[in-house]
């Protein structure tokens, strides 16, 4: 049952949790949450008893008088079931709204008038985000136009833009919680100057239009300014003949009003006058308010001249203004950004490729690049990683990691715009290499380790059982009596003082790991190293004990005493690990695991751990030359003890494969996440386990977990014989022959 939590009226709390069953059985189940004060209650959140993780939540506003919520749960389904991350938080809305309306455009002077219907959020729509620049512009000048409860249309000028230029604009909706809609996105033109000479009559004359009959102008309710023109029925004209651009677009605008009800529809003509004259007929809406016209016109290849003409035969007078005709810009037909240029693979390793590409164009910038990738023929997915742009940056280099060693990819590179547009892709071939060590003189029963490692990743997993040094087979053993099956991988700890004899201890678990590796099985070593301070016989207590910051600084600066003593440490360990390269067993080497909490002397501090791994490397590689060593890094998962564990990665100069340590069945997608990004391609493994993993959740949502390694006692303490035969005969599953037992 959970503590309780205090609560405030009229807040929304998230009160949610995690639940997985240890077995089938359980047909459901219900957690509480129970409220508490003056007004008390529950609600309740129901599991479905699924052996997966499953999350449950609810959204709750206590009312006047709750002070206190809380959690709580009692067990009546006869199968052990795991509780994690549960939560009673302040609610954070995280939906966004639904996308504006497209809008409409109306030109108006100097600028662009546009409506749009606005948008629906479940916690309210705060205002409108409206954004625009001239497609060639790098950067967007942005307004905000406040959400009205209630209205539906909502209106915005643009106003002071350029004459004669494509906009891009883009429309979003935020809520009050600062989640942002879909956009709208569109391209508009602003015509160039007006052809019209004098368009609004307001010279009071109608020179130098043409006038046919009767053409007047008038101070009777112009549209703007003074004065407006006026056509008496059965009279007519037109603006003087203006020169034309050939295959261009015009826009020609004006704004009409009648007298009274006419008898029939007014019509006008745009004249085109090339090698013939063609006219297009343009009909205004019948009104006796001012109404606006809008045509948009091309003119044709040999065309010269134009001009608005109109004779009025409706019945009754009417009266025209502001009379516009300018030459548009063409719109881009594709509102795509281009293609990434020139892109090629500048070479390819084992597990990466560095490709290259020049920068993408577009009406709407590019936010982005997206780099797919799949093995070359194959029918699997395309997997894909972003790339962020930078403003302003002309090429880009990336190392695209997580490649399999000696396969050829098909890879494409696509630009995406501020829009969301995706520009079609530059497609490239790379091929992978061999398999190679951090350390370039392994041997070669290391890269035969190795290459098996990558060989089964994404394929199976193997089998794997820790032994204290003291009884190097034991729990070995065990494992294969209740399978009938060995481990594929035995592992054991060079540790620290418990007793008796230290180093025939440690020689008898050497002997083992050699006797191992001759009957198939792959050998895992690890180190609880006691302080560098502390004698010989020093036990559990030192490896558990601190040491101070100036002297871990001590220990990993060469030349101080601290130094020297941990090289006399080590280089003790080394002279083992000799014997085992001499009889040409591979080592996979985990020293200094759960670095990332301060369990042990070495974690807690990320960059003095990382030099601590490096000397360790270095002086086992360049002066023990050390060869037979794969280097497992091995954190553990994160939790409210354990600090990320991405700041104390050494790097992949000093790392073969990235592992991790998970206890309290705690096989969270997220731990298995942060392993794969973080190891670029390389082998990713359990380097300790209490709980066994699923073999469901290995092959589905964590397949390319390569091994695992229980930790002694817990196989049997943590695990039913069930559960156990269960992992060890799974499909996937590779071990290390029958055990005939």
């Amino acid at each position: 049952m959970g503590q309780p939590g205090g609560c405030d009226g009229g807040k929304t709390y998230r009160i949610g949790v995690w639940v997985k069953f240890a077995g089938t059985g359980a047909t459901g189940h219900t957690i509480s949450m129970e409220y508490f004060g003056s007004q008390q209650g529950k609600e309740s959140l129901k599991f479905s008893g699924s052996t997966d993780w499953e999350y449950q939540q609810i959204l709750f506003t206590p009312a006047a008088g709750v002070q206190y919520a809380r959690v709580s749960f009692w067990n009546n389904t006869a199968v052990d079931y795991f509780i994690d991350d549960a939560v009673i938080r302040e609610y954070a809305d995280e939906e966004p709204p639904t996308a504006p309306g497209k809008w409409e455009t109306e030109l108006i002077e100097d600028g662009l008038k546009l409506t749009w219907t606005g948008s629906a959020d479940d916690s309210g729509v705060e205002a409108y985000q409206l954004s625009y620049k001239k497609t060639e512009d790098s950067g967007w000048q942005n307004v905000s136009v406040p959400h009205v409860e209630g209205q539906t249309k909502y209106t915005y000028s643009l106003e002071n833009l350029e004459a004669y230029q494509v906009y891009a604009l883009k429309l979003t909706a935020v809520d009050e919680a600062g989640n942002i809609s879909d956009a709208v996105i569109g391209l508009e033109a602003t015509p160039g100057p007006n052809l019209v000479e004098n368009p609004g009559l307001e010279t009071g004359s109608v020179s130098p239009w043409e006038v046919w009959k009767n053409l007047e102008t008038t101070t009777d309710h112009p549209h703007s300014g003074q004065y407006a023109l006026k056509i008496k029925n059965l009279t007519g004209g037109g603006t003087k003949k203006i020169n034309v651009t050939p295959d261009t677009t015009y826009l020609v605008s004006f704004w009409t009003r009648f007298a009274g009800e006419p008898v029939t529809s007014f019509g006008l003509d745009f004249s085109l006058f090339g090698p013939t004259e063609t006219k297009v007929p343009i009909t205004a809406p019948v009104s006796t308010e001012w109404t606006k016209t809008e045509e948009r016109i091309h003119s044709g290849s040999g065309d010269k001249l134009m001009r608005l003409a109109m004779w009025n035969t409706t019945g009754v007078d009417m009266f025209m203004d502001d009379v516009f005709v300018g030459a548009l810009p063409e719109l881009p037909a594709n509102l795509k950004p281009s293609v990434p240029a020139n892109a090629k693979v500048n070479g390819t390793d084992w597990v990466s490729a560095d490709l290259e590409w020049e920068a993408s164009e577009g009406p709407y910038g590019v936010k982005a690049y997206t780099v797919s990738y799949k093995e070359e023929g194959g029918n699997e997915e395309w997997r894909t990683v972003t790339v962020p742009a930078v403003q302003g940056q002309t090429s880009y280099s990336y190392k695209l990691e997580g490649l399999s060693p000696e396969t050829a990819y098909d890879i494409e590179i696509k630009a995406v715009s501020e829009g969301d547009l995706v520009s079609e892709g530059a497609v490239l071939r790379a091929a992978t290499s061999p398999v190679r060590a951090s350390n370039p003189d392994a041997s070669a029963e290391a890269l035969s380790l190795l290459e098996r490692l990558y060989d089964t990743t994404g394929n199976g997993i193997f089998t794997g059982q820790h032994n204290y040094y003291e009884d190097p087979s034991n729990w070995y053993n065990k494992a294969a009596e209740i399978t009938g099956v060995y481990p594929a991988l035995w592992g054991s700890d060079f540790a620290y003082y418990t007793g008796g004899d230290f180093a025939g201890l440690r020689q008898k678990m050497i002997n083992t790991a050699i006797a191992k590796a001759q009957s198939g099985a792959m050998i895992t070593l690890t180190y609880h190293q006691i302080r560098p301070f502390d004698p010989k016989t020093a036990g559990w207590e030192s490896v558990k004990a601190k040491v101070t910051e100036e002297q871990m600084e001590e220990i990993v600066t060469p030349g101080t005493d601290l130094y020297n003593q941990w090289a006399a440490q080590v280089d003790e360990v080394a002279g083992y690990l000799t014997q085992l390269k001499d009889a040409g067993v591979p080592v996979l080497w985990r020293p200094y695991h759960e670095m990332n909490a301060e369990f042990f002397w070495w974690g807690g501090r990320p960059e003095l751990f990382k030099q601590l791994w490096v000397n360790m490397y270095d002086r086992f590689t360049n002066v023990h030359h050390l060869d037979n060593l794969i280097w497992v890094w091995s954190p553990n998962a994160e939790s409210e003890w354990a600090y990320d564990s991405a700041p104390y990665y050494p790097g992949h100069d000093y790392v073969d494969v990235l592992a991790m340590d998970i206890y309290n069945n705690d096989y969270k997608d997220a731990y298995y996440e942060k392993l794969v990004e973080l190891s670029g391609g390389r082998p990713i493994a359990i380097g300790e386990n209490g709980e066994l993993p699923d073999p469901k959740v290995l092959k589905e949502r964590q397949p390319r977990f390569v091994y695992f390694m229980t930790w002694s006692e817990y196989l049997t303490n943590k695990n039913s014989v069930e559960k156990i035969n269960s992992l060890y005969h799974d499909a996937r599953t590779i071990n290390n022959g029958g055990s005939g037992l």
